[in-house]
């Protein structure tokens, strides 16, 4: 069958479907070679090849398997034995009564997506007299013959890398040589210094000798500065944060830098499991399992957007079943207020500490100093984050499913700047660069208003309690004013409503006005705990009526979720409550847990919470919370055909993905957080040092 045989057969439908006219004649040419070779009366390999690589109708229709990815690696494998053309991978979005599926269909790559999109509306894909598209039978719709294809996406393999992207690669790579570099020079200093002392040097001297005794004496003197000079700059096993030695020269500061990458010093740090002195050891227990509550919501929640086969019977099992309350962080990612109560308490400490070493109390310069250090810690490992997404997305060659990572890819190359200046919870949320990350913009949000609440602490106690009261207050009735007029879900936010899902997230979830409370009752919590000396909890019958207030709270906070009625129609004003109170009781709850470990009331929790393993995960959580969702999007992307949900399936998946994440956690910590810190110090030493002169 020729060209003009295929035209002439498509002339009927040209006055109807004219957009054939654009479709590139290279593609009408190869379009016909596949399919008069799948059509012969023996067909080719490489056409059935493509042929058997098409998605193709399976079951469990009604558990939500309507995408027919069909097989990915087999259609890329496809190849003409003339080498014009082999198969590419690609997606038709096809409606169908209510349906909205994707098939996977394997064409000659010399076709594009608008080729590909015209030649499906005309149903040129066929085999005998067998559509590739066809439809859902009538069992599962009105109508089984309608069915509309509304645009194709082929799969390109690897993303395009521009300039953005070349440069992200390029800093990822710098910092995993950086370490590498400081590692070996490092390991030459101390070997070199070995040198220096060995027992060669100790020799006695011959009588005849060739250097008088003042000569000796004089090479000693400078063994003894060259050792001297290593004891103050070699890299130990743990060097204290006290030592600032200010280096002025070039090589000095490079000296110093390539030591703050090496592994020798960072590594250390990280081994260390004692907690840290005046902090409760219970903290690092709750830090760690809620960031892997977190991980397990994240690892449900990402498979179920586009990687299972049987979505609606997760929905039906997950989404509103408390027993499943592990599997989405709570009533939606209590998990994070958990980590905002945390926040509040550790910025309230860190800025109480300052204003004790302060001869003049809490000063705008002291104020700045503190936003500078929080910026410091965060901005670092949060800007490389973005670097290593786009650098490794970049370069993987993604399957059937890579939806997901290019659209992450492209928010990043579009609004990256929103994080750098920490408003990426108000700007682009929809399609905001590493979404997660949203927390950390509330976070630094948070810190600006611990100063004024140290001022009024310091200057009137009645002070406090009215600004306390009144942010509360203000926070409760945003809340309740924004969940009364847009229904906001609340269990379950990516149920059907799909405009409340959309504000769930953009006026609600990701707000600093309505996130604020677990971050308050941190920051109180820490001021009543941090001039306390004598111990507040007199006997085990307060410490139990506390426990017993606090594990109430969160079992209602869990259950109410699942009970209280957040449809459309009939919009409680229950709901309304719920869901302006439940994440700041959730935060008191925690809170309590924290207090009574710290006064020696906390029992079988405290020894739990304390164990020294938690110290060591607590250290490497920030990198894991910023790294987790990557994995599980380059997982899910590498997939090339659906998962199946089972409450085995996706535990394994936690495990997995559990490992994976402490494992890059760590990486990311010695390589990137760590070496900042050590440069933030001596930075720190170096600015004191001329502030002396």
């Amino acid at each position: 069958m020729s060209v003009s045989l295929l035209i002439l057969l498509l002339m009927p439908l040209i006055r109807y479907a004219s957009p054939v006219r654009n479709v590139s004649l290279r593609c009408l040419e190869d379009t016909n070679q596949f399919l008069s070779d799948l059509n012969a009366v023996e067909p080719k390999a490489y056409a059935v090849m493509m042929y058997d690589s098409l998605g193709k109708l399976g079951s469990n229709i009604l558990g939500g398997n309507t995408d027919r990815l069909g097989s990915y690696t087999e259609c890329l494998s496809a190849k003409v034995p003339s080498g014009k053309f082999q198969g590419q991978y690609c997606k038709l979005q096809v409606q169908q009564e209510g349906f909205d599926y994707s098939i996977g269909i394997c064409v000659p790559d010399s076709c594009h997506d608008e080729d590909i999109t015209t030649l499906a509306i005309l149903d040129v894909f066929q085999f005998k007299t067998i559509s590739f598209v066809s439809p859902f039978p009538s069992l599962f719709t009105l109508n089984s013959t309608v069915s509309v294809v509304s645009v194709a996406r082929c799969a390109k393999g690897l993303f395009s890398i521009d300039a953005f992207a070349a440069i992200c690669l390029f800093v990822s790579i710098v910092f995993i040589v950086l370490p590498i570099t400081g590692t070996v020079y490092a390991a030459a200093v101390r070997w070199e210094v070995k040198f220096d002392e060995s027992p060669a040097d100790n020799l006695p001297s011959a009588n005849y000798g060739s250097t008088s005794s003042n000569e000796k004496d004089k090479s000693e003197s400078k063994g003894d500065i060259r050792r001297n000079h290593y004891k103050m700059n070699s890299v130990l096993p743990v060097v204290s944060d006290d030592v600032c030695y200010t280096k002025k020269t070039f090589l000095g500061a490079l000296d110093s830098t390539l030591k703050c990458f090496s592994l020798q010093k960072n590594l250390p740090t990280i081994w260390t499991v004692k907690s840290s002195k005046g902090v409760c050891s219970a903290l690092n227990g709750i830090r760690v399992l809620s960031l892997a509550w977190i991980i397990s919501g994240h690892t449900s929640q990402m498979a179920a957007w586009q990687n299972l086969d049987n979505v609606l019977e997760w929905k039906a099992r997950v989404l509103k079943n408390p027993i499943y309350v592990y599997s989405r962080s709570g009533p939606f990612y209590l998990g994070v207020d958990t980590f905002f109560l945390i926040s509040g308490w550790l910025s309230s400490r860190s800025l109480l500490n300052m204003v004790h070493h302060s001869e003049k109390g809490i000063t705008l310069e002291v104020t700045l100093k503190y936003l500078c250090y929080r910026l410091a810690r965060l901005q670092p490992l949060h800007m490389y984050s973005i670097c290593l997404l786009v650098g490794l997305y970049s370069v993987i060659p993604w399957g059937s499913v890579w939806e997901i990572s290019k659209f992450h890819l492209d928010n990043c190359r579009r609004v990256w700047w929103s994080n750098l200046f920490l408003l990426n919870n108000f700007i682009s949320v929809t399609e905001s660069c590493n979404g997660w990350t949203w927390y950390l913009a509330n976070d630094f949000q948070f810190y600006l208003t611990t100063p004024l609440v140290i001022f009024l602490y310091a200057r009137s106690k009645c002070g406090l309690i009215i600004l306390g009261t009144t942010l509360f207050l203000a926070s409760f009735t945003v809340t309740a004013l924004l969940s009364s007029f847009f229904s906001l879900p609340v269990a379950s936010p990516s149920d059907m409503r799909e405009m409340s899902t959309v504000m769930y997230f953009t006026e609600y979830y990701t707000k600093p006005y309505c996130r604020y409370g677990p971050f308050l009752v941190g920051v109180l919590l820490e001021l009543f705990m941090y001039h306390q000396q004598a111990q507040i909890l007199r006997n085990k019958v307060q410490a139990s009526l506390g426990w017993l207030c606090a594990m109430l709270a969160m079992l209602a906070v869990v259950s109410l979720a699942y009970t209280i009625e957040d449809s459309m129609n009939s919009y409680s004003p229950a709901a309304v409550i719920y869901q302006a109170l439940h994440r700041t009781l959730w935060a008191a709850a925690i809170g309590w847990i924290i207090f009574a470990c710290q006064e020696g009331y906390g029992g079988l929790a405290n020894w739990v919470l304390s164990w020294d393993i938690w110290t060591l995960l607590a250290k490497i959580s920030y990198a894991c919370y910023l790294v987790h969702p990557m994995l599980i999007i380059l997982y899910n992307g590498l997939q090339e055909t659906l998962m199946h949900y089972s409450d085995i399936n996706m535990l394994y998946l936690f495990f997995g993905h559990c490992l994976m994440t402490f494992i890059t956690g760590l990486a990311l910590t010695v390589l990137v957080e760590k070496p900042f810190e050590g440069l933030k110090q001596s930075l720190t030493c170096q600015f004191h040092g001329k502030a002396l002169l």
